[in-house]
């Protein structure tokens, strides 16, 4: 009787993920605030997230600046202040739970790490995209980052560790 009810339950619990799957593999942005043209520029910029939930279990996070070229192509700025955190995900329903674990920042901080101060981040699955407390993130499409596994795979080297995020 008990295998009986594991197994219902377990069979329960892939069912919703089969119905709110998270969008694996795939670069999701937030922009943050309004695209701005820099005197004497034939390109326009923003800040903005991106996320990646990888199907190995991966949280990748990065906060950067975009320089959009006229013919609508999206780069990462190469100069400019430049945040990874890197870390796990699961999913639970439509809930998808982020852990921070480690971060690589351009530019020291004084003090701790901020983003360590809330190394947990909750998502909600909204078919191909995902909202969390800070806004919405939406499939990317436009994008040129030939640079952003270096960024990554540095964040997993970086020793700026989330302690409290085992919690």
């Amino acid at each position: 009787m008990k295998r009986l009810l594991v197994l219902s339950v377990a069979i329960v619990l892939l069912a919703a993920c089969k119905r709110n799957p998270v969008p694996t593999d795939r670069q999701l942005w937030r922009i943050e605030g309004e695209w701005v043209t820099p005197r004497d520029a034939n390109v326009r910029t923003v800040l903005a997230t991106i996320v990646v939930f990888r199907s190995s279990g991966e949280f990748v996070e990065r906060h950067c600046r975009l320089i959009e070229q006229p013919d609508t192509t999206v780069y990462i700025a190469s100069t400019g202040p430049q945040v990874v955190a890197v870390g796990v995900w699961k999913q639970s329903g439509a809930v998808v739970t982020a852990t921070r674990q480690k971060i690589l920042r351009s530019a020291r901080v004084a003090g701790p790490e901020p983003l360590c101060d809330h190394p947990h981040l909750t998502f909600r699955v909204e078919g191909n995209v995902v909202s969390g407390e800070s806004g919405t993130y939406a499939p990317v499409t436009r994008l040129v980052a030939p640079d952003f596994e270096s960024y990554v795979n540095e964040a997993k080297r970086s020793s700026v560790t989330c302690t409290s995020a085992s919690d």
